[in-house]
C-alpha cells in the first residue's frame, strides 16, 4: 500500500477527527488517561464541533500546519498530524496551547493535564524558535504500515530545513516510536490521576526533543 503525505484541506478535517477518535479509543493499544479525560457521554454534534474548531484554529493561527497521510489506492486519509512552526522568539514566547473543552470531557482532569503540559513546555522551551508536534494520529486499522513515520518525517525535514528543534509530548505507547526517530527525553510530566479515579500510580508523559540534523 503506497502512502503519500499531503497538506490536509478543510474538507479532510472531519475524517481527521474520526481518526483521532478511533486512536483515542483504540482497544488494542489504549492510552490509560483517555477514559479519564473523555468519560462521555458526548452530544451528537461533538465531532462536528471538533472539526469546526480545528478549521477555525488554522485560519486564526498562522503557525498551524495540518498534514495527512493518504492511501494512494483508495484516496483515504489514514493518519493526520497537527504542527506549529514558531519561527521567531516572539512567536515562540507567545505560543499558547489550544484547549477545546467540550461536553463529555472531564474539565478538571483536562485542565490539570493539558494545562500542566503547556506550563512545562513554556518553562522548557521559552522563546526559542521551534516546531511543535501537537497531534499525530493513525487510524488503528492502518497502524504499522508507516503512515505515522511519514508524517513525522515531514516535520523532521522541516526542522532540518529551518534549523529548529522539534518538541513533542508522547503517550507512553508512542514513546518507543519517537525514540526510534531520534527524539530524546528531556523530562517527564507526572500527573496524579488518583483524584480522578485513575488509580494510585501517576500518569507519566515523556517530554521529548529532537535537534535538527547538523549541516542542514
Amino acid at each position: 500500500m503506497a502512502i503519500t503525505v499531503q497538506e490536509a484541506l478543510d474538507s479532510d478535517i472531519p475524517r481527521a477527527c474520526e481518526v483521532e477518535m478511533a486512536a483515542y479509543s483504540n482497544a488494542y493499544s489504549p492510552n490509560p488517561i483517555s477514559s479519564i479525560l473523555f468519560p462521555g457521554p458526548f452530544p451528537p454534534d461533538s465531532q462536528e464541533k471538533r472539526a469546526q474548531g480545528l478549521i477555525s484554529e488554522r485560519k486564526g493561527d498562522l503557525s498551524t500546519r495540518y498534514m495527512k497521510a493518504v492511501d494512494e489506492e483508495t484516496g483515504q486519509l489514514i493518519a493526520f498530524s497537527k504542527w506549529h512552526i514558531y519561527d521567531t522568539p516572539e512567536s515562540a514566547a507567545a505560543a499558547e496551547r489550544s484547549v477545546d473543552i467540550r461536553q463529555g470531557m472531564n474539565k478538571e482532569a483536562f485542565t490539570a493535564f493539558f494545562g500542566g503540559l503547556a506550563k512545562r513546555k513554556k518553562e522548557l522551551i521559552g522563546s526559542k524558535p521551534h516546531i511543535y508536534l501537537h497531534l499525530l494520529h493513525t487510524d488503528p486499522k492502518f497502524q504499522k504500515r508507516g503512515a505515522g513515520g511519514l508524517l513525522l518525517k515531514w516535520g523532521m525535514d522541516k526542522s532540518n530545513e529551518l534549523g529548529f528543534p522539534v518538541y513533542l509530548e508522547s503517550t507512553p505507547d508512542g514513546h518507543p516510536f519517537y525514540l526510534k526517530y531520534g527524539f530524546k527525553d528531556i523530562e517527564e510530566f507526572a500527573l496524579d490521576i488518583s483524584r480522578f479515579g485513575g488509580g494510585d500510580k501517576p500518569h507519566v508523559t515523556p517530554l521529548m526533543l529532537r535537534e535538527p540534523a547538523s549541516g542542514s
